[in-house]
């Protein structure tokens, strides 16, 4: 019997942040996403910063909480102690977390199909003709390409 096999989120935690690949990136949920969201386009936030970019407002102590996961656990800020207060980090980018999200979405609700998954996106009442347009362009730069 060989040695026991670590856990994939040991090896995760293990490795340089912001390494990882958008298959392995830490699921988030929709709660940490709005978090992550202020996060982004703050570029750096302190827990203050964050609760006042939030839609709805949620308590100090909440976002603090998370916040703190987010670093320690899912490993996808950095904070970094300034006077009082902690400034958190993106480590990871958005586009990581959005790919990671959309290739879950493809593979487990779409059957591995890029099509389908895009044309779900297309039926949404909300799609304008400029929606359209440019995503008529970015498959033909993807052919051009090719």
């Amino acid at each position: 019997m060989g040695p026991p096999q670590e856990s994939s989120d040991r090896q995760r935690s293990e490795r340089p942040a912001g390494k990882e690949s958008a298959a392995e990136s830490p699921r988030l949920t929709r709660y940490e996403l709005e978090i992550m969201d202020v996060v982004w386009r703050l570029g750096e936030a302190t827990v203050h910063e964050v609760c006042d970019g939030l839609t709805r407002p949620l308590a100090y102590t909440t976002v603090m909480t998370t916040l703190s996961l987010l670093e320690g656990k899912k490993k996808v800020l950095e904070r970094t102690k300034r006077g009082r207060s902690f400034v958190y980090r993106p480590i990871v980018s958005r586009d990581e977390i959005s790919r990671s999200i959309l290739t879950d979405l493809k593979e487990v609700l779409f059957g591995n199909s890029v099509p389908t998954l895009v044309l779900n996106l297309m039926s949404d009442e909300s799609v304008t003709a400029d929606d359209v347009a440019r995503i008529r362009k970015a498959l033909q730069e993807l052919e051009r390409d090719k």
